[in-house]
C-alpha cells in the first residue's frame, strides 16, 4: 500500500481540521478500493479522461473537494460492476419466466431468471423489469408467490429506475407449493390489506 498523501498541500490551509480528518479517511478508503475489472465499458475512461483533461487548472477548496467525490463515485461504480460480472458467473438458471403484463401495466414485461437450489435449500431469483413507472418516495414493488389466486409468499421489492430494472433475491419456497408468480405496487402510506392490482403475472410451475 502507498504512502497516504498530505492533502492539507493540495487544499490548501483554509480547511477546518475536522473536514480534512474525513477528506483523509475517504482519501485512504479510495486506495484500498481494487481497480476497476477489465470489463469496464471504453466510453467509461472516454468519459473519465475528458473529465481530467477538459476541466480548468484551478484547485480552489470546492474543485478540491468536487474531485474526490467524483472519485469515490467512481470507485463504487467500478466495484459494482465487478461485483455483477461475478454474480453472472455463479448463476445457474433452471427456468427462465416471460411475465405477462395485466390490463393496469400495458407495455411493462418482465423476465425472471430461476436458479438452481444450493446445498442449503435456497434458489437464486433474478427479475429483470422494464414499462413500471416509477413510484413516489417511500412506494416500492414487490414480487411475490400467488396460490389459488391468494397471497403466498413475499420474493422480495424493488424500485424502478429509468429504463430496465434488475433485481436479485435468495428463497428457500417449494415452488410446488404455489402456482402463480405476482408484481404488485405499495405506495407510502396505503393500508396493509389495501387491494393492491396485480401489475405482472407468470405460471409459477417450472
Amino acid at each position: 500500500m502507498s504512502e497516504p498523501r498530505d492533502l492539507s498541500e493540495l487544499l490548501g490551509d483554509d480547511i477546518p481540521p475536522e473536514e480534512l480528518e474525513r477528506l483523509r479517511r475517504v482519501d485512504a478508503l479510495l486506495s484500498s478500493v481494487p481497480g476497476p475489472p477489465p470489463e469496464v465499458p471504453a466510453s467509461l475512461t472516454h468519459a473519465v479522461t475528458a473529465v481530467a483533461t477538459g476541466a480548468p487548472q484551478l484547485w480552489t477548496r470546492r474543485r478540491a473537494l468536487v474531485a474526490v467525490a467524483l472519485a469515490a463515485a467512481l470507485s463504487a461504480l467500478f466495484f459494482g460492476l465487478g461485483a455483477r460480472i461475478a454474480g453472472d458467473q455463479g448463476f445457474e438458471e433452471r427456468a427462465v419466466v416471460q411475465m405477462q403484463a395485466a390490463e393496469g401495466a400495458r407495455g411493462a414485461s418482465a423476465v425472471l431468471r430461476v436458479g438452481d437450489l444450493d446445498e442449503s435449500g435456497n434458489r437464486p431469483l433474478r427479475l429483470e423489469v422494464e414499462g413500471l413507472k416509477p413510484l413516489p418516495p417511500g412506494g416500492y414493488y414487490a414480487l411475490w408467490l400467488a396460490k389459488d389466486g391468494e397471497y403466498g409468499a413475499t420474493c422480495g421489492s424493488f424500485r424502478m429506475g429509468e429504463g430496465e430494472t434488475t433485481a436479485e433475491w435468495t428463497v428457500s419456497y417449494d415452488l410446488a407449493d404455489y402456482d402463480e408468480w405476482v408484481v404488485t405496487p405499495y405506495l407510502p402510506n396505503e393500508p396493509r390489506d389495501f387491494e393492491r392490482p396485480w401489475l405482472l403475472t407468470a405460471d409459477a410451475e417450472i
